[in-house]
């Protein structure tokens, strides 16, 4: 399974390099894709003209030109087999909850699978999928002109996994989750005692 990690800055405050202990996020989330067991190799996407910048970082960086995210990640997606998608903010994804969350999606042989919190938020960019029915959705988003990420679960045949339950199970979950954008995010990062 490929690790695709989300790094494209499309607006002014993405920042996939805030340094987290003298280490870039960036780093930090490869290095943690890499001890999940099912995770065989990670490409990072990013904004072409920027690959010098996170070539230091990351050992398999692929550029793309799209100016939305649906654009880019059409040009950034293998044509086949199975992803395990992250967006390059998420520096505390947790390897056992990637184990988990590609165990059951290759024992039910899904689509995708997709955590949500009970509001219905899907995260979209911390899931699995199956590279070519991700690409089908995209295609079919971009198709009826929508432009909203968080629509995707009504293009692609997905399942669910309840984050809250998960979190009840082990609370570490809830970091995997966590995005980091501004300095106090920053901050709740180094206090949580897992870097």
């Amino acid at each position: 399974m490929l690790g695709v990690i989300f790094a494209v800055k499309l607006r002014r405050a993405d920042n996939y390099l805030i340094p987290i202990n003298d280490e870039p996020m960036i780093k930090m989330i490869e290095e943690r894709l890499r001890q999940a067991k099912r995770i065989e190799d990670v490409v990072t996407l990013v904004k072409k003209g920027q690959e010098k910048k996170y070539s230091l970082h990351v050992s398999n960086v692929k550029p793309v030109k799209g100016k939305s995210i649906i654009d880019t990640l059409l040009e950034g997606l293998p044509p086949g087999g199975d992803i395990f998608l992250i967006k390059g903010n998420k520096p505390l994804v947790m390897p056992f909850l990637v184990n988990y969350m590609t165990s059951l999606y290759l024992e039910e042989l899904l689509d995708a699978l997709i955590p949500k919190w009970r509001n219905g938020d899907p995260e979209i960019f911390h899931a699995v999928y199956n590279a070519r029915a991700l690409r089908n959705a995209l295609e079919g988003m971009k198709a009826e002109g929508e432009r909203d990420i968080r629509k995707l679960p009504e293009y692609i045949d997905a399942e669910f996994l309840d984050i809250e339950g998960l979190i009840g199970k082990n609370e570490k979950v809830w970091w995997s989750f966590f995005s980091v954008k501004t300095s106090e995010d920053l901050r709740k990062v180094l206090l949580s005692g897992l870097v």
